[in-house]
């Protein structure tokens, strides 16, 4: 007879896909279009427990005080819950609620181009929120969607949805969380701290309202020659990529050095402990020839010595996390216009 391997305490697990309105989508849409290369940022609403495992996003709106926020580099949180923007998410809540709508806070949205969303703060607030869902009895995860501008512009909407990886919640509720021994045992790395959720567009005809605005590709031959050179929108993407690359590894080679300047602090107190203790060990043995019966030194460096608290991972990995995103829209890019020419190449 097979054992049953589920723990009796165990949370069982739930694979929820996310039902995205698509005001919702088209909300982003248009947030995006003001400035494609701003990083815009805020609460997303909605509810769940109608449909079987499916969170159904429905009301979102921009924190007044981040929209339209460019040129970030790394060192600048864009993401930060500040006390304003907390009271103006609860203040939107409240008039949601006062229509007889039964949304809630599940999570945030970043609009931003260049493969950049990651911010310590927002997985910090991402962990918070689903914390709360857990006290008040709920299993669902919290939520960020991420709408690429730049991306969509090429004529395809450009949304992805995440959830905190089991890696990172396990990480976090240990003890000392994001030092190395328990990212190695929890399989944690910049590559897992976030996992993507299927998202399903709910509302189709205004999905075709939309695709209806998009101008028909024309297939004549010259037109195929000038499509082998890369347009403005997608040198537009790849130079704004760039700069976020940039910035981005300027932030990595910033919390880097902030490591290796633990590490050596670490490399000399730990010689400092050896030599103590070396030290010490001659004394006695000093002692003992000269008196059997003498009282030894303590031999116990924690005495004497106090080592620096164990160097905490966290923003490196978002740092690091960056980076990669960053990097595979880059190569996303570098696909798509090697398909496009290949494809055009062909037919000419």
């Amino acid at each position: 007879m097979a054992e049953n391997t589920t723990l009796e305490n165990e949370t069982p697990v739930v694979d929820y896909s996310i039902k995205l309105n698509a005001s919702v989508a088209l909300k982003l849409s248009n947030l995006g279009e003001i400035n494609p290369t701003a990083i815009t940022t805020g609460p997303i609403y909605g509810f769940y427990g109608v449909e079987s495992n499916i969170i159904n996003i429905t009301h979102t709106i921009a924190f007044p005080t981040f929209n339209n926020f460019s040129n970030s580099n790394g060192f600048e949180d864009f993401f930060n819950l500040k006390n304003a923007n907390s009271k103006f998410q609860e203040n939107y809540l409240e008039k949601l609620r006062a229509t007889n709508n039964t949304a809630n806070l599940l999570g945030w949205f970043v609009s931003s181009s260049g493969g950049k969303f990651m911010s310590q703060s927002i997985i910090e607030s991402l962990y918070q929120l689903q914390e709360n869902f857990k006290n008040n009895k709920s299993d669902i995860p919290s939520i960020l969607i991420v709408y690429d501008p730049l991306k969509s512009i090429e004529g395809y909407l450009n949304l992805k949805c995440y959830k905190l990886s089991k890696s990172f919640l396990k990480t976090i509720t240990s003890e000392n969380k994001f030092i190395a021994k328990n990212l190695i045992e929890n399989k944690l790395s910049y590559k897992n701290i976030l996992e993507e959720v299927p998202v399903v567009i709910k509302s189709n005809n205004l999905i075709n309202l939309k695709i209806q605005e998009f101008n028909n590709i024309t297939t004549s031959e010259d037109d195929n020659i000038n499509h082998l050179s890369i347009n403005s929108k997608t040198f537009e993407n790849i130079k704004y990529s760039y700069d976020q690359l940039s910035d981005s590894i300027n932030h990595f080679n910033h919390n880097l050095g902030n490591l290796n300047y633990f590490q050596r602090n670490l490399s000399r107190d730990i010689a400092k402990i050896n030599k103590w203790e070396n030290k010490v060990k001659q004394t006695n043995e000093e002692l003992l020839k000269s008196n059997p019966n003498a009282k030894l030194e303590n031999t116990d460096w924690r005495s004497e010595f106090k080592l620096l608290a164990p160097s905490s991972k966290f923003e490196y990995l978002i740092a690091t996390s960056d980076v990669n995103n960053i990097c595979n829209n880059l190569q996303s890019i570098e696909n798509i216009e090697l398909v496009k020419a290949t494809g055009i190449k062909e037919s000419i």
